[in-house]
């Protein structure tokens, strides 16, 4: 049975941790699994309710950090993984620093630095430059990230790679009947890229209407501060940080799910929506409009246009026929565009042809290079 070592830097509760948790689970009967990632978070935790060994350490502290930079070293060596599955820049980044020729692929999550400042943009984008050199295979989880991999010029001509959309199984969650509607919802991170002041705003535009939040992260305090400042506290419920399963249960009783990132690459949000006939309102960044089709399958604001998203949530809490029409509509597109089994398929395929592939010599890094070419000029 082929040994997987799937790794992602960051472990807390979003999409990249629930897709992994998805792989984890829907190829343990055709892989051995083993995980890596951020030690005291979410994820470990979840994985061991899984048997699933897992190896943490911490790889949010920095890109360089020499401690983490070895534990990946010492579990390629340790474990002996005949593939290695890196989710997201962060964890490409650390494994293509580590010089071995055990094949490896990248999933893209989303582009980071397509959005940051200048110098910022610059180092993510020589970041990502160095990581699809040093990857045997490219995934990407939409259409717009491949475009993006290859206008920036990421993408190798002779680079393998596919583009996977991200798949999830029907949520099943149990719901007493007659339970209250919680009114238009926030679910996710409140970090810069999923841009929860931008809900706030939309609320404050909508009179009368409730809502609710749920997620931690670095902005959570300020996003506290502005529902006082606006005078929402009584119209806002804030949750914290939940479990998936936790947080699917208020998923499903929301009247509407609004999403506010700046950038997504193919969120599984709003497919969750779809599988549980919530509406979906949201931006139109990265991926998303290959999951909602606006008028048809959920509503899409052209930009982060607080005036817009307000009067797309409005026009789904108050016209009935729309609202049905669309979660008709987005409930068979879940069903058969973004089934789990087809993800699941697609990324054994890709596993099979890279085990299949003659294993490599790694190559010299930049400074080996260097010094062999000075050692051949007969330099002392």
């Amino acid at each position: 049975m082929m040994k997987v070592l799937q790794f992602v830097a960051d472990g807390s509760p979003g999409g990249g941790t629930n897709h992994v948790l998805q792989l984890l689970r829907g190829l343990t009967g055709s892989c051995q699994p083993i995980l890596m990632t951020q030690q005291d978070s979410y994820l470990p935790r979840e994985a061991q309710k899984l048997g699933v060994r897992v190896v943490t350490g911490d790889f949010l502290r920095s890109r360089i950090n020499p401690s983490a930079i070895r534990l990946v070293r010492e579990t390629i060596c340790r474990h002996k993984p005949d593939l290695v599955h890196c989710h997201g820049g962060r964890a490409a980044f650390f494994r293509s620093l580590v010089r071995d020729r055990t094949p490896s692929v990248y999933t893209v999550h989303g582009f980071h630095f397509a959005r940051k400042p200048p110098l910022a943009r610059l180092a993510g984008w020589c970041g990502e430059f160095w990581t699809f050199r040093r990857m045997q295979h490219v995934i990407f989880v939409c259409d717009f990230d491949r475009k993006l991999a290859v206008r920036s010029r990421l993408l190798p001509a002779n680079k393998s790679f596919r583009v996977v959309y991200n798949g999830i199984p029907a949520p099943c969650v149990e719901q007493p009947e007659l339970q209250e509607k919680l009114g238009v919802g926030f679910i996710g991170r409140m970090v810069y890229q999923k841009n929860p002041q931008l809900f706030v705003e939309v609320l404050d535009r909508l009179p009368d209407v409730h809502a609710v939040m749920v997620g931690g992260g670095d902005l959570e305090s300020e996003v506290v501060q502005l529902i006082k400042s606006r005078g929402l506290a009584d119209r806002v419920r804030l949750y914290g940080s939940l479990g998936h399963e936790e947080a699917l249960k208020v998923l499903s009783r929301l009247d509407v799910l609004l999403m506010t990132p700046r950038w997504e690459g193919l969120p599984l949000l709003p497919l969750e929506a779809m599988f549980l006939k919530v509406p979906v309102v949201s931006t139109s960044g990265g991926g998303i409009p290959e999951v909602i089709d606006h008028g048809r399958t959920g509503m899409l604001a052209e930009s982060e246009d607080a005036d817009q998203l307000a009067s797309h949530v409005n026009e789904l809490l108050h016209n009935d026929s729309l609202r049905t029409e669309i979660i008709e509509n987005a409930s068979r597109k879940a069903a058969s565009q973004f089934g789990q089994e087809v993800m699941l398929q697609r990324v054994m395929e890709t596993y099979a042809s890279l085990s299949r592939a003659p294993r490599k010599s790694p190559r010299p890094s930049l400074p080996t290079k260097l010094l062999s070419l000075w050692k051949a000029s007969g330099s002392s």
